[in-house]
């Protein structure tokens, strides 16, 4: 009788909590192991729900709000209904679970009818469920809780407090993970509430939990460690550890949601900025599946390999994709008007797109997907074309993200690259400091493709009843310069030769463009240029404007006399000895010749 009561105690208090600072066992190899092995995981990557369907769970704004199950292999809408939706969706077997007003709410997946309704009075911190149980963490009166409930019923199986603050759950397999204190991940049996074992983070604080059908993942914004039993260390550079090198322009993606912020467990704009990515088995570093990963970015998801170099670039029409997620075959995303698309992990290209029908705004969504890619053509890969349309959108939110774009274009070889890069320049509306992001891209180029294009911009100059103007003639000019000493068709460098010397020839073109003219005729033309500059040194030799330009007379004196030959450097010590010639050209060229 006596066992029996001391039963009952132990069965009402709920198990041994290990949300203390010193009542686990830390990093414990044996223990971590054997807690990892306790997982119930599928032997290939699958969605949680009992069907195995991949599936999507939309939230759509109005009063009140409604969810949208959606069968994404089918292309279908399974179910709507109206729910106070005060947190995201977490996906069990075969219910569903999210706040609605002060109760955590299991829904049944099949029709999207309410199976059970728990109250929870404080504030919650976030919700996770696996096939058979919900889990939930609140705060409440000043104190942390953690309970877990019966997926089918909603009994409350156990209840546990903490010392300290409690992160969202994430749970795995009949595994919960519970972020403490941003220093401990604890692994806590789903069914009973007994504390596994618990990794204590050394070097790297723990605020970020993200669980696949096969791997879990644990870390913060600094980088990922995946959770086996090289975690027992502690260390990142003893444990499956990796990081990312997104650009500074990216810099608001995180690799998931801080687990100890409320918000980030409702649908925000911070789903809207995540690193992308799966993994496979390694006893080394993290490695990256197809030795790379992506980044979502508000309108755009960007493909880049472990080095940081961008390898493909997709944009969203119009609006933003507002959640996102990696199913480790396929990167699945929903737009802000029910667009749902699916994208190649490895090259960026569209694998389906198909929408849900909505006339409401989509507030964000939870994907139950892991493994899953759609079946079909795949749409071309248009990298090009996306970095164009994301350099010229017109939301200055994006300014930094515009420079991201151009700098990958810039990489990419082609003279239709170059034509795109000028019509940046070209646009009225672009930022400033975009167009100065492009001179000196389109500078470093060195892309001997490039010059047809540069030779065709030159062909424009001031036609006052052709309505036309000189356009980036510097920078033009500059960027030609840049193919010095590359391979050139010669008929290309005689087309170019004469687009310049056009310009060399043109009383409106100023000073400061001359210099960059007379530098893309030396560099490029091989000495076929030096007639031309010869009579525009006679022309311009006395000229109180040009002549007297420091810039210029350094320009044209270091063509004639580096790339000329005898008759260049006689034609420069006659111009020297005219007493018209300006005092400091000719105290230039007398320098220049007595060092040859």
């Amino acid at each position: 009788m006596k066992k029996l009561v001391l039963l009952a105690a132990l069965v009402a208090c709920g198990p041994k909590s290990g949300f203390r600072l010193t009542s686990m066992n830390d990093n414990d190899r044996g223990e971590l192991q054997a807690a990892l092995s306790h997982r119930q995981l599928p032997e290939q990557a699958a969605p949680t729900n009992s069907a195995r369907t991949p599936r999507a769970f939309v939230v759509e704004a109005g009063s009140p709000k409604t969810i949208v199950a959606f069968d994404l292999a089918a292309g279908q809408v399974l179910w709507k209904a109206d729910a106070d939706v005060q947190s995201k969706v977490s996906v069990g077997g075969d219910f569903i679970v999210e706040r609605e007003g002060t109760a955590l709410v299991a829904r049944d997946q099949q029709k999207g009818g309410v199976r059970w309704k728990v109250g929870l009075g404080g504030e919650l911190v976030g919700a996770a469920a696996d096939r058979e149980r919900a889990y939930a963490t609140w705060h409440e009166g000043g104190k942390y809780y953690m309970a877990a409930f019966d997926g089918s019923n909603g009994s409350q199986l156990w209840k546990t407090d903490a010392e300290g603050q409690l992160g969202a759950p994430s749970a795995q397999g009949g595994i919960v993970l519970e972020p403490y204190l941003a220093q401990w991940l604890s692994l806590i049996d789903g069914k009973t509430g007994a504390h596994l074992a618990r990794i204590r983070g050394l070097d790297q604080q723990i605020s970020i939990v993200r669980t696949t059908s096969q791997v879990a993942y644990f870390g913060s914004k600094a980088g990922i460690l995946r959770l086996d039993s090289r975690a027992a260390n502690g260390t990142r550079a003893s444990s499956t550890y990796g990081e990312v090198h997104v650009p500074a322009q990216l810099d608001k993606a995180t690799f998931g949601p801080d687990a100890y912020d409320p918000m980030q467990h409702t649908y925000t704009a911070a789903d809207r900025a995540r690193v992308l990515w799966s993994s496979e088995p390694s006893e080394g570093p993290l490695k990256f599946t197809n030795d790379g990963f992506a980044v979502h970015y508000f309108r755009y998801v960007f493909g880049f390999d472990t080095k940081g170099n961008l390898t493909w670039a997709y944009s969203n029409p119009r609006v933003e994709l507002v959640a996102s997620d990696h199913t480790g075959k396929s990167i699945v995303a929903v737009s802000a008007t029910g667009d749902v698309i699916a994208l190649d992990p490895k090259t960026g290209a569209v694998m389906s797109k198909k929408a849900i029908g909505t006339s409401a705004q989509v507030l964000g969504a939870t994907f139950d997907a892991d493994g899953w890619a759609p079946a079909g053509a795949e749409q071309p890969v248009e990298t090009v074309a996306a970095l164009v349309q994301i350099a010229r959108d017109r939301d200055a939110r994006f300014d930094r993200v515009k420079e991201l774009a151009v700098q990958a274009m810039a990489k990419l070889p082609g003279g239709e690259v170059t034509k795109e890069l000028l019509a940046i320049l070209a646009d009225n509306r672009a930022p400033q400091k975009l167009k100065d992001t492009v001179v000196d891209l389109l500078v470093e180029r060195k892309d001997p493709a490039s010059l047809p294009v540069l030779t065709e911009q030159l062909s424009i100059h001031d036609d006052f009843l052709a309505k036309t103007e000189t356009f980036a003639l510097g920078p033009v000019a500059r960027a030609i310069a840049g193919l010095g000493g590359a391979k050139l068709p010669r008929e290309q460098i005689a087309a170019a030769l004469v687009a310049l010397q056009s310009h060399l020839d043109a009383p409106s073109t100023q000073p400061s463009d001359l210099v960059f003219v007379i530098d893309a005729m030396a560099a490029i033309c091989g000495g076929q240029e030096r007639a031309a500059l010869g009579s525009h040194l006679l022309l311009y030799h006395c000229d109180d404007d040009v002549g007297s330009d420091a810039a210029w007379t350094k320009a044209i004196v270091t063509a004639l006399d580096v790339h000329g030959g005898p008759a260049e450097h006689e034609l420069l010590r006659q111009v020297a000895q005219d007493p018209r010639t300006k005092a400091a050209l000719s105290s230039l060229i007398k320098d220049a010749l007595a060092n040859d």
